[in-house]
């Protein structure tokens, strides 16, 4: 009893450990998502601080920028405090482990070099692929930790918060060739692709925000920076296109065109953090209420196991009890029957068990004996009350012995007088006579034999009669088997006849 019980109960608080363990691991791998995450949202306004500084790099060696590099001051200092806010650097930034990407020291170092030496003699393919190289690897690793992140409910949130990340690249690297393309009449071709169409596929947030901004000012800026791109990619080279004022222009709407394009990817970003930031806080609830259920468990499961070994104990008591008590109803049943078994035939009396009416019963043909005391007055006279006592259950001990081994009921004892009957309830034949003929030479050699109390020796007269009679219970709470009829009473008459020991009288009648 006390396995079954503990089974359970251990099963239970294994499955609270379990549940417990499955929480903790959920709520540190969303912690670790949510610093990769944030370690993203750095790194892109990292990337957004590069691409200002190389376009203001490229208009600086165009024939637009001043000539003193005093304006690029403000957009190094701009980059170098984004570049403080990484309290953590990926240390797997580059594939290739080059030496400038190993830590963020040494990528600041490896930029504040490139800024010394910045003059006006630099071509500006060149200072853009600088910058572009930088910004790729760091684009590239944002990408990785995407396929790294296990957040399901907002995976397109982070897709489309990269795509515009690679978008805003895209554009700046738009804005940067298109105003050398009008500074200087033309250029190479080169092929570009823009993110931000996708970027507002993965997010309907991010398709809100862009269709706001790009119509804030009542114009469409699309339409102007589209009718530019198609200028430039679909140009006549024979033809000369340099125009100080067009690439003012396409700068300036460029830069208002990015600058929209920063605002929806920090507003994403934020939104991304703060979903993040709710799993976390229903991981942490859910890592209470696992741990409160634990302590729970814990302190109920040893009272369970320990009540229900008392309760094990007391109910083992309890049968062990009902045990003995059913032992002694039982013994007290068999006395009880066997009380009864004396006052009517067992037959008779299993009916009377199971409330079974009884009619009185004819017997065509019964021999009953009575028998009694040859000097019973006298032999009273002579011995003690206890004496008598002793020689009546001695007596009738031992005539009862007699009788298991014949077929003879004893229908009653009164006093000395001891009567009893063959035939009935048992119809046995013809042998009645021969039964009760068995018993009365029994009785004569029990006489003989012994002696009974304080060594009397006792005389018997026997009467005997075979005849009909009636055989029914009387009483219901002491019930009696009792017989009636002239030969119950012929018999009782001829006990009386015997005047001597031993004197049988009998009359058969067939």
């Amino acid at each position: 009893m006390l396995c079954l019980t503990a089974l359970p109960v251990l099963g239970l608080w294994a499955y609270t450990v379990y549940t417990l363990a499955d929480t903790i691991e959920s709520k540190q791998l969303n912690e670790k998502t949510r610093n990769s995450l944030s370690i993203s949202i750095k790194l892109s306004r990292v990337i957004h601080r590069l691409q200002r500084e190389r376009d203001m790099s490229m208009l600086y060696l165009s024939a637009l920028g001043p000539e003193t590099k005093t304006f690029l001051l403000q957009e190094y200092i701009e980059t170098d405090k984004e570049l403080a806010q990484m309290s953590v650097w990926p240390v797997d930034l580059d594939r290739n482990e080059r030496q400038e990407f190993k830590s963020k020291e040494k990528f600041q170092e490896n930029l504040s070099r490139h800024r010394q030496i910045l003059s006006p003699s630099f071509d500006p393919i060149a200072e853009m692929y600088f910058y572009t190289a930088l910004i790729d690897k760091i684009i590239l690793w944002l990408y990785d930790s995407i396929t790294e992140s296990k957040f399901s409910l907002i995976w397109k949130s982070i897709v489309a918060y990269q795509k515009i990340t690679s978008g805003k690249e895209d554009v700046g690297l738009e804005r940067a060739l298109g105003t050398m393309f009008y500074a200087r009449g033309g250029f190479q071709e080169h092929k570009l692709f823009e993110f931000t169409r996708t970027a507002r596929l993965y997010s309907e947030r991010v398709d809100y925000l862009y269709t706001y901004g790009v119509t804030y000012s009542g114009v469409n800026i699309t339409e102007i920076i589209y009718s530019f791109r198609s200028e430039i990619q679909y140009h006549n080279r024979s033809a000369d296109y340099k125009s100080i004022q067009k690439a003012r222009w396409l700068f300036d709407n460029m830069t208002t065109y990015l600058e929209l394009l920063y605002d929806v990817q920090r507003d994403l970003g934020e939104y991304v953090i703060e979903k993040v930031d709710q799993v976390i806080q229903h991981s942490t609830r859910d890592l209470a209420i696992s741990a409160t259920f634990l302590v729970l468990v814990i302190i109920v499961c040893p009272l369970v196991i320990f009540a229900t070994e008392n309760l094990t104990s007391s109910i083992q008591k309890y049968a062990l009890t009902l045990v003995d008590k059913t032992k002694e109803l039982t013994q007290e049943q068999k006395r009880t029957d066997s009380l009864l078994y004396q006052m009517v035939p067992q037959p008779v009396a299993e009916k009377l068990k199971n409330n079974v009416h009884i009619d009185a019963e004819y017997f065509k043909t019964v021999t009953i004996l009575f028998s009694d005391i040859y000097g019973f007055a006298r032999l009273c006279a002579n011995c003690s009350p206890l004496e008598i006592v002793q020689i009546l259950n001695q007596l009738y001990g031992a005539i009862d012995d007699i009788l298991d081994d014949l077929d003879v009921y004893k229908v009653e004892t009164v006093n000395d007088c001891y009567m009893v009957a063959s035939g009935l309830p048992n119809r046995n034949g013809g042998r009645h006579v021969v039964e009760i003929a068995d018993f009365s030479i029994a009785l004569v050699k029990l006489m003989k034999s012994r002696t009974f109390g304080s060594n009397v020796t006792l005389e018997l007269r026997i009467g005997i009669n075979t005849g009909p009679c009636m055989a029914g219970v009387v009483g219901s709470v002491m019930p009696r088997y009792c017989l009636f009829g002239d030969t119950v009473n012929t018999a009782s008459r001829m006990k009386s006849y015997g005047q001597r020991k031993y004197l049988i009288s009998s009359t058969v009648l067939f």
